[in-house]
């Protein structure tokens, strides 16, 4: 699992967005930062991750510094805060953590994600969400 996310991780910052999309199942059910609530499908995840990529405007990175795995048979899932960096078309740098969780089957000798569920925080006073906390 660890090495996945690396993969990831790497494929990120070199704006692969072929090799980012390497171990999602083509049944993927994602909760992505944006609406809709659901993306279903492959196609529809990789649409939204190639969104993210191309809306930088230099460099972008994530990574998820106290990650955890559990691995039980066929089954594992992972959770952690979501670090992810970003130039902006501006020119400025941002910084911004949300939670994430991602859940994978094996599937034959390969793992793949069936369920990723990413969100901010929000301020329950305004409803509104609070991207701008760290840990």
């Amino acid at each position: 699992m660890r090495a996945v996310h690396q993969n990831w991780f790497d494929a990120t910052a070199r704006k692969d967005l072929d090799r980012l999309m390497a171990h999602i199942a083509d049944d993927i059910v994602s909760y992505e930062h944006e609406a809709p609530l659901q993306y279903h499908g492959v196609d529809a995840v990789r649409e939204v991750c190639g969104r993210g990529l191309d809306w930088t405007g230099g460099a972008v990175g994530w990574d998820v510094p106290d990650m955890t795995v559990l691995i039980r048979d066929d089954l594992a899932v992972v959770w952690g805060l979501n670090r992810m960096q970003a130039e902006l078309p501006d020119g400025t740098s941002d910084e911004s953590w949300s939670r994430g969780t991602r859940v994978f089957r094996k599937r034959g000798d390969r793992w793949e994600m069936v369920h990723q569920h990413v969100s901010f925080p929000y301020a329950p006073e305004t409803g509104a969400a609070v991207t701008d906390l760290r840990p």
